[in-house]
């Protein structure tokens, strides 16, 4: 038996589709203001269009529901119990519909869905919350995930995709990553609070250090703290004895304090106010070496980045300019 223009079938290879109904936002839109003006000549005008469209749209829907929506005369339009009923039922289905139509639009415009950023680090005390400041009031539909883990940590989680950003040291030595310019801090010099040097209040070099044993961070594949320290070193006509090796800043400071080591560490570093660790600058050199100071980055994958993720690069390069204003003891 052929169906009705209200129950029609379409085969698409298989299963059958079946489709009972075909009114459109449009005719639900019209249908609402018809139902708030109750004439025809003014809904047609408030819908931009002539009274012939909005008639038949009106016919249409009511044929498509098998019922009445409006009563209609000479003088006077109103609503049917039918009609009635509807107008609540419609309301809340445009409104679901603009919902999600701004839903979509803020997700493509990277204001909508997860971002996870790696959390450790020197980076927690100073540039992480100066660079998320602001970003949940631009975007309050992201929903932000911090995962715990040390810089180093943070090069092997971005390229297996576990974060979307990170804040490491630059350069990475990785194809797989990018990354933009945030910050440049100064070193310091983390000390056993025994040590000679902690009786000068003065910056150290890093030749003053040639007899101590040092705590390194671990070597990892895009980090180059290892051949940075060594060049430092050889600078001054000495090679470090490395004595220890960690994966944190937080670690690295806390093995200082326990083993009578030194090591070379960003300025931030002196946030962890740790006991029995004092700190020093690291005194510039009049030929000024490259790891005499230590830039970080923003880091994300390079291959098909999402919106979300360069929606927070946007905002973090409104950031920047002020980061790079501000020296290591007054970022908060």
């Amino acid at each position: 038996m052929p169906c009705s223009h209200r129950e029609r079938k379409y085969i698409v290879g298989r299963p059958v589709i079946l489709y009972k109904y075909y009114m459109d936002l449009r005719q639900l839109r019209y249908f609402l203001v018809l139902s708030e003006e109750l004439n025809f000549t003014r809904a047609a005008q408030r819908c931009n269009i002539s009274q012939p469209p909005l008639s038949r749209a009106i016919a249409q829907l009511e044929d498509e529901l098998s019922a009445p929506l409006f009563v209609r005369n000479t003088h006077h339009v109103t609503l049917t119990p039918a009609g009635q009923g509807l107008v609540e039922d419609a309301r809340r289905l445009l409104s679901s519909v603009e919902d999600a139509a701004d839903k979509a639009r803020r997700t493509a415009r990277g204001q909508r869905g997860t971002l996870k950023l790696g959390f450790g680090g020197s980076t927690v005390y100073s540039l992480w919350p100066r660079l998320l400041e602001g970003f949940r009031a631009e975007a309050p539909d992201v929903r932000i995930v911090f995962a715990s883990m040390s810089v180093l940590e943070q090069i092997e989680a971005l390229r297996e995709g576990q974060i979307d950003l990170g804040l490491i040291r630059l350069p990475i030595m990785d194809e797989m990553l990018t990354a933009e310019v945030v910050y440049h801090e100064g070193l310091s010099v983390a000390l056993p609070s025994a040590h000679h040097l902690c009786a000068t209040d003065g910056a150290i070099s890093i030749g003053q250090l040639a007899a101590d044993r040092f705590v390194a961070y671990e070597p990892r594949r895009g980090f180059r703290y290892h051949a940075d320290l060594h060049a430092l070193c050889q600078s001054a006509d000495f090679v470090p004895n490395i004595a220890h090796e960690a994966s944190s800043t937080e670690a690295v400071v806390g093995i200082v304090a326990c083993d009578a080591c030194v090591a070379v560490v960003p300025s931030s570093a002196e946030r962890l106010r740790m006991h029995g660790v004092s700190f020093r600058s690291l005194k510039i050199s009049s030929n000024p070496q490259p790891f005499e100071s230590v830039t970080f980055g923003l880091a994300w994958k390079r291959d098909a980045p999402s919106q979300v993720t360069m929606e927070f690069v946007a905002h973090a390069r409104t950031k920047i300019g002020l980061l790079g204003k501000l020296d290591s003891g007054e970022i908060s």
